[in-house]
């Protein structure tokens, strides 16, 4: 009784641990210096050596953004001289249950107790692992009651083994993305069950996670969108939802306050630091152009388009105009959230969003991105024979090329940010890059970027 509940969903998430672990400890990234705490992560993880190692989050101990060759977090130096590191404190809470083992650990064991030696690199990639099964075992919960145990499973094992966020659990395991999956994952759980039945417990639930979720990125505040239209299917039915939402004003302030608990250590941080208890905390050059968005680039450009290095998440698109007829209630949530995201996404100055594979500021929504890929799939498994064994067998060859595309960007024959259409094609069968892909390749121009201007470097802008 007890496996026949776990379903063929349940072992699909005990095949993805297996699967990453295997991989992590194959790759054992984690034994090395300068790797783990790396880029995007120092100032992420900053928050934790300044505080239990140097006592001293001013920063004072350290000259230029480092310490001893170890401690980066670059800064954001304010009129009077105060430093502010640049990232909130959202994944410094996160990582601190594993940092404060790994601490204990390394003063145990003689490991340098310096917040960056052994102890503390494997802790950070096994908080990764571990949000990562959280977040699968709360979006399968979602997944479950409204599809099938074998398309649930199928997604479940599609999201985090043949989409770019394979490569953030196992090689760029600190970074924020996976994180915000997982709490992602459980708060569109808890706000599905919400809209069921409406509990205090899940109202303060549902404002802790929107304040954790903002906390580690801003920009994914976007999440209240699915909460706020969730079962909506009408225009009548959206007028209804915001009376509904005024007549529940005493749970939308509990909401509000479970938020800004989450926000209060950040903003006395602010405080300390730039004398402000808002802050905008990264350099006054990197914004958003809302006037400027580049759509088409960020879903389908060769430097990073998300579906052009992700080609599976195309099923999850396709899936949006299915869950009218099958899901309705799902529909205008997926759709609004969808649009907005994207939008805001691509208005951001540096739109393919730095060095990694693919756009990886779209696997933070993988969570939401599941319900019209399971919608899809289903729909698939619906059609008639010679129709459905050629859908799925597009379906499969698209699988297979994006996680090919993993190989391909471990190995060089895809850049972090350089690609062109000549150097896409030139390695598009390989897994190596040529001879002649360095000369295919082109920077963007970094420079002109902070201007909402995006040209190559050496190119002139269009007039």
């Amino acid at each position: 009784m007890y496996f026949k509940k776990f379903g063929i969903s349940g072992f699909a998430v005990v095949i993805v641990a297996i699967v990453i672990l295997s991989i992590d400890n194959n790759l054992g990234l984690w034994k090395s210096d300068g790797r783990v705490i790396i880029h995007d992560v120092y100032p992420y993880y900053s928050f934790l050596p300044a505080t239990f190692i140097h006592h001293d989050l001013s920063l004072g101990f350290i000259e230029g953004g480092h310490f001893n060759g170890q401690f980066i977090t670059w800064p954001k130096v304010t009129d009077d001289g105060h430093k502010v590191i640049t990232a909130s404190m959202g994944m410094s809470t996160l990582y601190f249950p594993f940092f404060l083992l790994a601490h204990i650990y390394a003063v145990a064991n003689h490991f340098p107790p310096d917040g960056y030696s052994a102890p503390y690199r494997f802790a950070l990639m096994f908080s990764s692992f571990f949000f990562l099964i959280l977040g699968l075992i709360y979006l399968r919960k979602l997944l479950r009651k409204y599809f099938s145990d074998l398309v649930s499973a199928i997604v479940l094992i599609i999201i985090p083994l043949a989409t770019n966020m394979l490569w953030y659990l196992v090689v760029e395991s600190p970074m924020s993305h996976v994180y915000n999956f997982a709490l992602i994952s459980i708060f569109i759980y808890h706000a599905d069950r919400w809209h069921d039945e409406i509990t205090l417990k899940r109202t303060i639930i549902i404002g802790l996670l929107s304040g954790f979720i903002a906390l580690i990125r801003p920009t994914n505040l976007m999440v209240l969108i699915p909460f706020i239209v969730w079962d909506v299917k009408t225009w009548h039915e959206a007028k209804e939802r915001v009376l509904f939402f005024l007549k529940k004003w005493h749970l939308v302030l509990l909401m509000m306050a479970a938020f800004v608990i989450v926000w209060i250590p950040q903003f006395l941080y602010w405080k300390m630091q730039a004398g402000h208890y808002l802050y905008y905390s990264y350099p006054d050059d990197q914004g958003f152009f809302f006037g400027n968005p580049q759509i088409w680039n960020i879903l389908f450009s060769w430097r990073k388009g998300w579906l052009l290095y992700t080609p599976v998440m195309i099923f999850a698109i396709a899936g949006i105009p299915i869950l009218w007829k099958s899901h309705r209630k799902l529909f205008f949530p997926i759709v609004f959230f969808f649009i907005i995201n994207i939008y805001i996404l691509s208005c951001w100055w540096d739109w393919w969003y730095g060095g990694g594979f693919g756009l990886r500021a779209f696997i933070d929504m993988y969570a939401i991105c599941a319900i019209p890929m399971a919608a899809s799939l289903t729909w698939i498994f619906k059609q008639k024979m010679v129709l459905k064994y050629a859908l799925i067998t597009i379906f499969l060859l698209v699988t297979a090329r994006s996680v090919f595309h993993h190989f391909q960007y471990h190995y060089g024959a895809i850049h972090w940010f350089s690609m062109t259409r000549e150097a896409f094609f030139d390695s598009f069968w390989r897994v190596s890059p040529s001879e002649k892909f360095p000369q295919l390749i082109k920077n963007p121009d970094y420079m002109l970027a902070r201007k909402g201007i995006y040209v190559y470097e050496g190119e002139q802008p269009k007039q």
